[in-house]
C-alpha cells in the first residue's frame, strides 16, 4: 500500500495541526516498515523531515506552490496520480480530483460555530471545501466524540464513516523534569515562581481575555502571589479591554511568545496551575499535555474539553469570570484537591499515546484501500 499524506502543516510550528501531523508521522514511522509513504511538503528542507531521514519507506516530495488555491487542486492532485497513491490523507481539504481512497482528518468545525474568529475568506472557503471533502471521503477521522457528532450532524454523514481516533501526548510531557533545565527555561523567559500557565495562540477563540480578567480579580480579591504566563505565538491579538488589564499588570502577566518543543514541557512542569479557557476545541491537546506533566488543570466545560479532561480537571463556564477565578484559587491553595487531580490527571493522560493514534490510523488506511 502506498499512502500519500499532505504534510505541509508539519512545517507550521506552534499550531495544533502541526502537533498532530508531526506526531502521527513519527509514530507511523515507528510502527510501519512495510507500507510506503509519500509526504507532500511545501518545504522539504524543514527540520522536522530530518527525523524521517533514513526511513526507506518514507519519501518527501516538495510541491511546487505555497498558495493552497494552487497547491491543493493542481500540484497535490497531479502528484497523487504520478506517485500512484492508494490512500490519500489530508487535514480538512482535499483536491477535487486525485488518485487513491480519501481519508480526511477534521479536528473541529470552529469556522462554523465561531466564524467571527476567522477571516471571511477562510470561513467561506472552509464552509464549501471541508463539507465537500468530508462527503467524498472514505473515512473521516476526528479526535473526540463531540467532534464526531458535530461533523455527522452538520454534514449529514453516515455514522460509520466518521471515526474517533484519540490524539496522543508526547512522553516529553512528564512531571519529573530536570530541575536545572526547568530553572534555565524560566530564567530565559524571565518567569519567577509561583506561576499559572496558559498555552495557546493569541486568538479570541482561546478566550484569553476572560482569563486575564479572572487573574485581575484574583490579584485584587485573593492577594494571589502567582504570575500569569501565557505561552503561544500571536494570531489575533487580545481585545482592547484585556490588553489594558494586561498592561496595567505588566509585572504579573508574561507573554512569552512561541515556545520551542524542547522547552515547552519545562514550562508545564514548573507551573502551579494550568488554565485552558478556550471557547471551542475539537480535542484540546494542551489539556492532555498539562495532565501528563502533573499539573492540576482548569478548563472549559464546553465543546470537547470536558470529554478530554474527564474527571481529572475542574471545568468552568469559560465566560464566567468569577467561576474561573474561584477554580484557579482552589487549585492554587487546596493541597488535597491538587494532589487528587494530579493523580487522576496522570492516569488520564496515560491513556493517550501517539503510538495508539498511529495504529488506529493505519487500520483505517488499510480498510480504505480495500474498499
Amino acid at each position: 500500500m502506498r499512502v500519500g499524506i499532505d504534510s505541509h502543516a508539519a512545517e507550521r510550528d506552534g499550531e495544533g495541526n502541526c502537533t498532530y501531523i508531526q506526531n502521527l508521522l513519527m509514530a507511523l514511522a515507528g510502527i510501519d516498515e512495510t507500507n510506503e509513504y509519500v509526504l507532500y511538503a511545501i518545504d522539504a528542507g524543514h527540520p522536522f523531515y530530518a527525523g524521517l531521514a533514513g526511513r526507506p519507506n518514507f519519501r518527501i516530495r516538495e510541491l511546487g506552490a505555497k498558495n493552497p488555491l494552487v497547491r491543493i487542486p493542481w500540484h497535490l492532485a497531479r502528484a497523487t496520480r504520478q506517485d500512484e497513491i492508494d490512500v490519500l490523507h489530508v487535514q480538512y481539504i482535499a483536491p477535487f480530483r486525485h488518485r487513491g481512497r480519501l481519508i480526511v482528518t477534521i479536528h473541529d468545525l470552529g469556522f462554523l460555530h465561531y466564524p467571527q474568529f476567522f477571516s471571511r475568506f477562510f470561513v467561506l472557503r472552509s464552509k464549501w471545501m471541508v463539507r465537500r471533502t468530508a462527503r467524498r471521503a472514505a473515512r473521516v477521522i476526528t479526535g473526540s466524540e463531540y467532534s464526531r457528532q458535530d461533523i455527522i450532524r452538520n454534514y449529514g454523514l453516515e455514522e460509520d464513516r466518521v471515526e474517533v481516533v484519540p490524539h496522543g501526548v508526547s512522553p516529553a510531557f512528564k512531571p519529573d523534569q530536570d530541575p536545572d533545565a526547568v530553572c534555565r527555561a524560566l530564567e530565559k523567559y524571565r518567569i519567577s515562581e509561583p506561576y499559572l500557565l496558559c498555552v495557546g495562540r493569541l486568538n479570541p477563540r482561546k478566550n484569553l481575555a476572560t482569563l486575564v480578567k479572572a487573574f485581575d480579580l484574583l490579584k485584587g480579591k485573593e492577594n494571589l502571589r502567582h504570575k500569569l504566563v501565557i505561552a503561544g505565538k500571536a494570531d489575533r491579538d487580545l481585545p482592547a479591554a484585556a490588553r489594558e488589564t494586561a498592561s496595567s499588570r505588566k509585572e504579573d502577566i508574561i507573554f512569552t511568545g512561541f515556545i520551542p518543543d524542547e522547552e515547552l514541557p519545562l514550562l508545564y512542569a514548573g507551573a502551579d496551575v494550568f488554565i485552558y479557557p478556550s471557547l471551542f476545541e475539537g480535542v484540546g491537546l494542551p489539556v492532555l499535555e498539562a495532565l501528563a506533566s502533573g499539573v492540576p488543570v482548569v478548563t472549559s466545560n464546553t465543546s470537547s474539553l470536558k470529554e478530554t479532561a474527564g474527571d481529572a480537571a475542574l471545568t468552568v463556564d469559560p465566560l464566567d469570570v468569577e467561576q474561573m477565578a474561584e477554580a484557579i484559587a482552589r487549585l492554587a491553595r487546596e493541597t488535597d484537591l491538587r494532589r487528587r487531580l494530579i493523580h487522576k490527571g496522570l492516569e488520564r493522560a496515560s491513556e493517550f499515546t501517539w503510538k495508539r493514534t498511529a495504529e488506529r490510523t493505519l487500520e483505517i488506511y488499510k480498510k480504505a484501500a480495500e474498499l
